[in-house]
Formats: structure tokens, sequence, C-alpha cells
């Protein structure tokens, strides 16, 4: 009887200790603080033979990028690029790309899914694409931004202005709603 006595008091001890130990692992737990930080990178260059056409799209409010493997945007005054679930900002289409926080996105991107943004694109593509000269919507070349001397510094031209004109309408007026910088079409 006494060995079942000290059995069950040595088990019942055992699982009290357990129950301790457990108890201060998870109060532990509780009060630790982990911190992760992930260097997104910027994404690859943009490479394009040709100043790549930005078309308007009404419905989101903004330009996009046709007739390239890329999604590049136009919003603004910068151009943003969604490479591999993050976006991006430059104010060329060729970059240097600076990662966006979401919370910090204008409202025309964040308020669509970027399915959502292909559908518009590819609608108002097939459309400049059908029409080619005759086209009349809103659209512009983008413009690649500052070229960069040898020591990485902003190149001007010699006006002492930044590269690009202000974006035109298909009738050669300003653009006032994307305020972009590109060699309008008329």
């Amino acid at each position: 009887m006494r060995r079942k006595v000290a059995r069950t008091a040595v088990t019942g001890l055992g699982m009290l200790l357990g129950l301790m130990l457990m108890n201060s692992m998870l109060a532990t737990a509780a009060f630790a603080e982990v911190n992760i930080n992930v260097n997104i990178g910027p994404p690859p260059p943009i490479v394009v033979h040709e100043r790549p056409a930005m078309v308007y799209l009404p419905e989101p409010g903004l330009y996009v990028a046709v007739g390239i493997p890329y999604d590049v945007y136009f919003l603004s005054g910068r151009y943003y690029y969604y490479h591999q679930d993050h976006w991006f900002w430059a104010s060329g289409y060729n970059g240097p790309w600076v990662v966006v926080e979401h919370n910090h996105m204008p409202p025309g991107l964040m308020k669509y899914k970027v399915v959502k943004l292909h559908e518009f694109r590819e609608r108002e593509y097939r459309v400049y694409k059908a029409e080619g000269p005759r086209y009349r919507g809103k659209h512009f070349d983008a413009d690649p931004g500052p070229s960069r001397d040898e020591h990485g510094r902003d190149r001007d031209d010699h006006d002492g202005n930044s590269q690009g004109n202000h974006d035109r309408d298909s009738h050669g007026n300003g653009n006032s709603q994307g305020g972009g910088r590109g060699r309008g079409k008329k």
C-alpha cells in the first residue's frame, strides 16, 4: 500500500512540476518580443527598347504602361511598379525604384487589386492597338527619368530642367489629371 501511495505521490509531483514548468514557459513567451526585418530590395531593372506608351484608364483614374511585360502605372507625378507582391515608385519608368508601404500607396492603386488593374489595362490596350495613330484617349510616352552621371547624380538638360515634357491628351492639350512627364502624343 505504501508503494502505491509513493507512486501516486511521485506521479502527482511530476505532473505538478511539469505544469509549473509549462506555465513558466508560457509566461516567458507572453512577454517575449519578436522583431522580423525583411529587406525587399529593389526589383530587377525594367528593360525596354523604346519608351512605353502610357494610356489613361478612366475607371481607376491613372495611366498604365502598355505593350511591355511589366506592371508600371503613373499617378500623381510618380511611376509605380508592381513586382512579386510588392509596390515600388520612381520618378521615371526605369527607376531607381523605392519600395512603397501599402498604407502610403495612392488611393487609385490601393482601391483595386492588381488583377482588376490588369483587366482595365488589357481593355484599353486593345482599343489603343486597334486605333493606332487615330487613338483618341489620353496617352503619352513614358519618361525614363533623370539620366545619371558617372557619380550617380541626376543629369539635367541644357536649360537646367529635368528631362521629359508634360503629357498631352490626344488633342495635344496639357493633362491636369496626370501631371506627368513624358513625350505627349497627338
